[in-house]
């Protein structure tokens, strides 16, 4: 049979080529939309400037809880970069986003490169990257935003690559780093750690045990003894006292994922069953670290408050085995049929995957409601409490507020800190703060004490609408784009006596 020419083969590749340019032109506009929005994206974002500012000033990320600041339950790494970032450029959203969206761009390289290194061509390689990104609605549209699971998605993706190259001190410390983003993602060691021990022999298994787990421990030991103890009891002891939803693990996770990329993932179950028992070292690795990338999703995503954020890292998974299994099948099947099949494959899936900027692109509105809102607050005699909001008091010349996702944490009735998270209903009754920022919904938990001590004051500048619907949310001013469907529509002041 003639060999199939050149030219004809990369024309069959444009399909991808067109589709991967589209994908990545849709995302940079969508990036490009929100970078420098000065508000919240998601109702976590502004804590987590708060913890970046913790640290440009030289405070402590894990103390006890204050009525101005409770820590998440994530290690610090992540406010750590950009508050350190902090004293070269301007500490604020476009900062915090950028060094997500950075992570996110080096997991699409790592991708790439793992293509390659496994013989897949640059069309295989260049769609595994693309269909990474096709996925940022499935992972909540998190890619961007003020939150850790930008840069882990970069630590992680490259940790795992670098493994199959056997490059075991990079490799360690980089799967540290993502344990100091994230502490789960330490996990992904132990497939790392038996593979090795079986295809490059037990000295690079014990390096790589030495690189990763060693800096951990230490880390750990240190954070453990400068927080008094704090630091293994909000990353720990902490999310142990919160439920498990057996649905969203069982259930939920497993049909999101498949819906996240259906064509591609279909094709490399099929892949994986046709040359199972071909399957090389680099299969069998590849194999290993997507299942249990995949069960650790389920089980975060069952985890009490978990998003679609948890996903991110099993969307990167499925992204790389559908470009691996394009690739083997077309080294099993080297005709032009092949090739032009998977490509149209490829294309459609990236076709499916489309989004609307606008469902997620904030608004000059969105914008104006902000403004209004930090004007007014400037106006507050003394500090203020914004729980669903924290950053916005910052914004107004005060001094940060409490995060309710992180008062909530710590409530649960097994918390270790169920005691100390009284702090906030106790400052209501003795009306610290001058004024209460809350959103218009009847769950007040955590605010106990609310209309006892404080009544409603005249707030014009409350932006209008419901975020209850999130289909409704881009329709909706000053609704954030993803997360918890909240937005500051009520103002409190204290009562007189």
């Amino acid at each position: 049979m003639p060999e199939t020419p050149r030219w004809q083969r990369a024309l069959a590749e444009l399909p991808i080529v067109v589709m991967a340019a589209a994908i990545v032109t849709l995302l940079v506009r969508t990036v490009w939309s929100r970078l420098d929005y000065p508000y919240d994206l998601e109702w976590m974002e502004g804590g987590m400037l708060l913890h970046a500012h913790r640290v440009l000033d030289g405070q402590g990320l894990y103390v006890m809880p204050e009525v101005d600041f409770i820590p998440f339950i994530y290690p610090p790494l992540y406010p750590f970069v950009v508050g350190m970032l902090g004293h070269i450029v301007e500490l604020g959203y476009t900062l915090g986003r950028a060094v997500s969206f950075a992570g996110v761009v080096a997991a699409a390289a790592a991708i790439v490169a793992a293509v390659r290194w496994e013989r897949g061509g640059w069309g295989p390689a260049i769609a595994g990257a693309a269909l990474f990104f096709a996925c940022y609605p499935d992972s909540g549209s998190f890619m961007d935003l003020v939150r850790n699971d930008g840069l882990l998605m970069g630590l992680v993706a490259w940790a795992v690559v670098l493994v199959r190259w056997e490059r075991v001190r990079l490799a360690g410390l980089l799967l540290f780093l993502a344990f100091a983003t994230k502490h789960a993602s330490a996990i992904y060691g132990l497939p790392a750690i038996i593979w090795l021990w079986r295809s490059a022999g037990r000295p690079r298994a014990i390096g790589y045990l030495i690189w990763s787990a060693g800096p951990a421990l230490l880390f750990t030991i240190v954070m453990t003894l400068l927080t008094g103890g704090l630091f293994l009891t909000y990353i720990l002891e902490v999310p142990a006292a919160h439920p498990f939803v057996f649905k969203r693990f069982i259930q939920t996770a497993p049909i999101e994922l498949a819906k996240a990329l259906p064509w591609t993932s279909g094709l490399a179950v099929i892949a994986f069953g046709v040359f199972f028992r071909q399957l090389g070292r680099g299969g069998r690795y590849w194999l290993s670290q997507g299942v249990l990338a995949i069960l650790l999703c389920m089980v975060m995503r069952g985890h009490h408050g978990g998003y679609l954020n948890v996903l991110m890292p099993g969307t990167w998974f499925l992204a790389l085995w559908g470009a691996l299994a394009v690739s083997a099948l077309r080294r099993r099947w080297p005709g032009l049929g092949m090739q032009v099949a998977t490509a149209a494959l490829i294309a459609g899936q990236l076709w499916a995957a489309r989004w609307s900027v606008t469902r997620y692109a904030p608004t000059t509105a969105d914008r104006l409601a902000g403004d209004a809102i930090v004007e007014r607050l400037k106006q507050v005699d003394g500090e203020i409490l914004a729980p669903w909001s924290a950053y916005l008091p910052k914004q107004a010349g005060k001094e940060g507020s409490v995060a309710l996702i992180a008062l909530w944490d710590i409530r649960h009735k097994r918390s270790p800190l169920t005691d100390e998270s009284r702090i906030i209903r106790k400052a209501i009754k003795k009306k610290h703060f001058g004024a209460i920022l809350t959103a218009r919904t009847k769950s007040k938990k955590g605010l106990e004490g609310l209309g006892t001590h404080y009544k409603r004051a005249p707030f014009a500048e409350a932006p209008v609408g419901s975020c209850g619907r999130r289909k409704n949310w881009d329709k909706s001013v000053f609704c954030p784009k993803t997360g918890h469907p909240v937005k500051p529509q009520q103002l409190w002041v204290p009562k007189l006596e």
